[in-house]
């Protein structure tokens, strides 16, 4: 999902992937998305229409739902750790190192 956020789309713009949406939604408290809403998206985006927009967000609010749920029963979320850094070697060690092999 990493490498889905570095694409770019049509306009320049990232692509965050659909369950951070559901997890912004989640997290203002809100999971359900207006038809005013759905319309404003469709005018700010002026190609797709509010239909589409509704159908887009379907599996997203659902997510969002059952991520409240979830956190409301006291599930608890582990982010994911990062990769452990290699040291970087100064250039007398580097030499050592070709040394041995």
């Amino acid at each position: 999902m990493g490498k889905a956020a570095a694409d770019t789309g049509a306009a320049g713009q990232k692509m965050i992937p659909a369950d951070c949406v559901s997890v912004l939604l989640m997290a203002l408290g809100n999971t359900s998305i207006t038809k005013a809403q759905y319309d404003m998206m469709s005018a700010l985006d002026g190609s797709r229409t509010t239909s589409s927009f509704e159908h887009q967000f379907r599996s997203i609010t659902a997510k969002a739902k059952e991520l409240k749920t979830r956190a409301e029963n006291g599930e608890q979320f582990v982010a994911v750790r990062p990769a452990k850094k290699r040291c970087k070697l100064s250039s007398f060690h580097r030499l050592i190192l070709l040394e041995l092999c």
